[in-house]
């Protein structure tokens, strides 16, 4: 198993059997197929908006419902909800953005794989 941490520079190694070397590999893969497939629905979405007319600097669209042969067959809905602005609240209000960190949730694993 390795170890190795920032603020702990020591590391142990352990082998791995092929079936993880393979388990590895897939998860790069996997990986690189999400990154692909993000970019793609970022680009199609692009293009669904043009046809609603949205307008993302004020939050607008021209249209609400795309229909064709007369059937409705996507809606544009503007969502909402709550979020902070952190860099103001770390800015002007330091401690109390210090102290609103979650250890647990700044602490976590993610396999890095070394294949190029």
């Amino acid at each position: 198993m390795s170890v190795a941490t920032k603020a702990q520079a020591t590391t142990t190694t352990t082998k791995a059997t092929k079936v993880v070397v393979g388990q590895v590999r897939e998860l790069v893969e996997l990986r690189a197929e999400i990154a692909r497939l993000e970019k793609m629905k970022l680009a199609i979405t692009a293009e669904i908006e043009i046809a609603f007319g949205v307008n993302k600097t004020s939050k607008t669209s021209e249209f609400d419902t795309l229909t064709h042969q007369g059937i409705e067959f996507a809606r544009y809905d503007w969502r909402s909800r709550k979020g902070i602005d952190e860099a103001k609240l770390a800015l002007e209000f330091p401690e109390a953005y210090e102290a609103c960190f979650k250890a647990d949730k700044t602490v976590f694993g993610l396999v890095v794989s070394l294949f190029k």
